[in-house]
């Protein structure tokens, strides 16, 4: 593999396209360095672009560098000059979606629109060494007037990455709070603790020690909650019954009567992930079924006596 350096530019001068050798301190040179240096804090705004149409913006800007770089080293080769109207109708669409406000703006809304503002900044330091050229005539009129709208594009782009930046804040934020909004909503572990705490005083007053599971809208257990001399087949029972009400959106004592022979859901009483007698009861918010307790421990009328209060206490605490 070739080495990079060539030893070429080791007595401070280099080549012009067209060959012709030349100070680095040419104003072509220093010109070519500013905008060289334009382009990599584009890089660097191309890194943190907050939209992939942003980031396809700032490639064609750098594309349009690259060719004025090429027409700034032309020498004496016939190289057409870059036209304004390129940059202008770029400048109006983003214009169109993320105007000025006719103030003086502070970088520093997000990455991508401070970068942006670097760029321009250092188009504007190239605009004054592209007029020295003009002055000397080794630019051209239409080229200087493309240096002064590449600054106006990159105006334009900085407002662009700001904006679309601070619209990925806010909807971060929405997302955010409606998660949390979400996750408070259904069955909680907090909801869960508070109606197994009412079941168990229920059960108190039924006078049978008993289990209680709270499940989410998926079935999946939240809590359990097993009183002193409760029956250990309840361990297994109460959680099955909560299971079943959460995923069939129905009471296990309205299954139980949807099971038995020549009944539409005959068959399921065999299913073993379901306990289809009384005892597990569907819990709502909004319409939507989002947990469900089931109670197993006395007879099929105590359990759903300690299901039924949990509901009603489920309704009147969480129901919206």
């Amino acid at each position: 593999m070739a080495p990079i350096y060539t030893g070429g530019g080791d007595r401070g001068t280099t080549r012009l396209w067209d060959g012709t050798k030349v100070s680095k301190r040419d104003l072509r040179i220093q010109l070519n360095g500013t905008l060289d240096e334009a382009n990599a804090a584009l890089g660097v705004a191309k890194s943190g672009s907050p939209t992939e149409a942003l980031k396809e913006e700032i490639g064609f800007i750098q594309r349009e560098l690259m060719d004025l770089m090429s027409f700034v080293a032309r020498g004496e080769r016939d190289v057409p000059p870059p036209q304004a109207s390129r940059l202008e109708e770029h400048i109006d669409a983003l214009q169109e979606q993320w105007p000025a406000q006719g103030r003086f703006v502070l970088p520093g809304g997000s990455l991508a629109g401070s970068a942006a503002h670097q760029a321009r900044a250092i188009v504007r330091r190239a605009e004054r060494l592209a007029l020295e050229l003009l002055e000397e005539e080794l630019f051209d009129e239409e080229a200087y007037v493309y240096v002064n709208r590449l600054s106006d594009l990159l105006y334009a782009l900085a407002l662009a990455c700001d904006g679309e930046a601070f619209v990925g804040r806010v909807t971060a934020l929405v997302m955010a709070a409606e998660k949390a909004s979400t996750a408070a909503r259904g069955m909680t572990l907090a909801r869960a603790k508070e109606l197994l705490a009412q079941a168990e005083g229920e059960a108190e007053r039924v006078g049978v020690p008993m289990v209680v599971a709270a499940v989410d809208g998926s079935g999946d257990l939240v809590a359990l909650h097993r009183m002193d001399g409760a029956l250990p087949a309840s361990i297994d029972l109460a959680p099955r019954k909560a299971k079943t009400a959460a995923r069939l959106r129905m009471t296990t004592e309205a299954l139980s009567r949807l099971v038995q022979p020549g009944a539409p859901l005959y068959g399921l009483a065999s299913d073993p992930g379901l306990c289809c007698f009384g005892g597990g009861v569907p819990l709502q918010e909004a319409g939507e079924t989002v947990g469900a307790v089931g109670v197993s421990g006395g007879t099929v009328e105590e359990d759903q006596i300690v299901a039924g209060r949990s509901r009603d206490v489920w309704e009147s605490l969480f129901q919206s």
